[in-house]
């Protein structure tokens, strides 16, 4: 072999040689690999490792590897996994791909993507971990979802007041967050507290009554600072925030770092919304350009209150102040569409262009994907009214729907690996061609998939079954391990702001919409429950193309 390539030439042994494959297989792996032996120790830690969790290879090599680099929760589930291996020769895990949490060496969590195999040197068992860093990837799938949430919340909601909770958990739930609130600006030109929503952390709750009791005038506190400058405004750390008068209740409830973004329509400031995080911030460019579009949208969702209650001060019957509400949506939803046009155009054009690098084909697609779910979002601002008025039209066409029902896993995988749900997809219809609007059915089995994870706690199942009880029908059943549902409710979460259980997330809007949206394809979707805890199933019926 060659050793220099102008020096001069000699043999390498066999052995050699292959140590320094292997050697150069480590230092270029763009993936982490991390090998561990028997006893849980970790042998090997290649550069990638290093670079992804922060440690060096000396202090890798040697220590336990639950300890390394699993979090608390799940280092007694791994060592007695490697037990059971080692006592049976059985992993859950071995040969598969699995998304997981995993801790750097500053101890912050990063979600991974993980394959080990295992194999033997002499008869000692080894193993060896394939990791990749996923963290932005799911964060950037989260925020797509939280600008689709919100906007399913404001087109549900009657006020803000009802809907402002459960906006900010949204937002809040792309990040670190733990804390947040909304702001107005009142008649007075005076900022107050809205709405807030806290997690569970010992001391959110006086900041919140704090909070609450707050009024701001002008530049004061973050949501003054915000407003005043029209722009989002960053506080990596608020003991450095001169103008904050809620500095103590903030210290007791252990708040570090702290972002704030106007509420904008018209270019008219009704507000801000303001999030707290206990650890310091830094910019983040993904977030900035998420609350771009949510402070227009929620903006415009309060300017359009503000309307609806002008109409009522004046008298106007119930019909009237509807027709001026749809006016409204409409006019809204043709603004909002006719600048994405142009871009949808343009971009779609240039990423088929041959030759272009691949980082710049990725980033084009990446903004038809985003425009593409932007004109999604404005369209679902006017289903309620929609089918209210019966004036939702279908764009019928030919579709496979295993297609649809794989495009609606992907839109929630993340979310059912944040909870560590095992997905059970049996797609078993011999007959899956329908003639539907494609991207409407993918709406019902989207809306259907996110209640059934989120309704089932951690390590729960959800089963997506399909069949053809004859040539002509085709059946979707997606199932659950959950919080089930009392038998008289099963026909009432079908109706629209109705809510049932102990558990009362969302609106109530995504079943009755997707009831809706199946009946006008001339199907049918029930509800099927044996009671509270004993989990949920959704059977959605439909007539195959040979049918229709």
């Amino acid at each position: 072999m060659q050793a220099d390539i102008n020096g001069p030439i000699r043999n390498f042994t066999p052995a050699e040689w292959l140590e320094g494959l292997n050697s150069a297989i480590l230092d270029s792996a763009l993936d982490c690999i991390i090998t561990m032996d028997a006893r849980g120790v970790v042998r090997e830690f290649n550069p990638a490792s290093v670079r992804v969790f922060g440690y060096t290879r000396q202090q890798a090599v040697g220590r336990e590897l639950a300890e390394l680099i699993i979090p608390p929760a799940l280092r007694e589930r791994h060592r007695q996994g490697l037990q059971r291996y080692l006592e049976t020769g059985e992993g859950p895990v071995l040969g598969r791909r699995i998304e997981i949490a995993a801790v750097r060496a500053d101890q912050t969590e990063i979600l991974v993507e993980l394959a080990i195999t295992a194999f033997r040197i002499g008869t000692e068992p080894v193993f060896t971990a394939y990791l990749r860093d996923i963290t932005e990837r799911v964060r950037t799938e989260r925020r797509r979802t939280a600008q689709y949430s919100v906007a399913s919340l404001l087109a549900g909601s009657q006020t803000l007041a009802e809907a402002g909770p459960q906006i900010i958990q949204t937002i809040a739930a792309s990040g670190g967050w733990i804390f947040g609130s909304i702001w107005l600006v009142d008649e007075t030109r005076e900022l107050r507290c809205a709405a807030t929503w806290h997690g569970e952390h010992e001391g959110l709750a006086g900041f919140d009554k704090v909070t609450r009791a707050t009024i701001l005038r002008g530049v004061e506190g973050l949501p003054g600072q915000c407003a005043t400058s029209r722009k989002p405004i960053w506080f990596p750390d608020l003991r450095l925030v001169a103008n904050f008068q809620r500095r103590d209740a903030a210290e007791v409830a252990g708040l570090r770092g702290a972002f704030a973004f106007p509420l904008d329509a018209e270019g008219t400031i009704n507000g801000a919304l303001e999030l707290f995080s206990p650890s310091l911030v830094e910019p983040d460019e993904d977030l900035l350009q998420m609350v771009d579009s949510l402070g227009s949208q929620i903006g415009l969702f309060i300017h359009r209150r503000k309307m609806e209650k002008e109409l009522h001060a004046q008298k106007e019957n119930a019909e009237a102040a509807n027709a001026a509400k749809d006016r409204f949506l409409a006019n809204l939803s043709h603004e909002l569409r006719t600048p994405l046009t142009p871009v949808l155009l343009w971009a779609g054009g240039m990423s088929i262009q041959p030759n272009l690098p691949p980082e710049i084909e990725e980033g084009l697609q990446m903004v038809c994907r985003n425009i593409e779910l932007e004109a999604r979002l404005i369209d679902d601002l006017l289903d309620l009214t929609r089918i209210t008025r019966g004036k939702m039209k279908l764009q019928k066409r030919r579709a496979d729907a295993h297609d649809l029902l794989r495009h609606a896993i992907d839109i929630v995988r993340s979310d059912i690996a944040a909870r560590q749900l095992t997905l059970d997809v049996r797609l078993e219809a011999a007959n899956p061609a329908l003639t539907v609007d494609p991207s409407r059915l993918q709406q019902v089995f989207w809306n259907v998939l996110r209640n059934a994870s989120k309704f089932t706690e951690n390590n729960g199942v959800v089963s997506i079954h399909t069949f053809n009880p004859s040539p002509a029908h085709l059946c979707i059943q997606i199932s659950d391990t959950g919080v089930g549902i009392e038998p008289q409710h099963l026909e009432k979460i079908f109706n629209a702001f109705e809510q049932v259980g102990v558990r009362q997330e969302g609106l109530g809007l995504g079943l009755a919409i997707s009831k809706a949206v199946v009946e006008l394809h001339g199907g049918k979707i029930q509800a099927f429950s044996a009671g509270a805890g004993k989990g949920a199933s959704f059977l959605i019926e439909l007539e195959t193309e040979k049918a229709a």
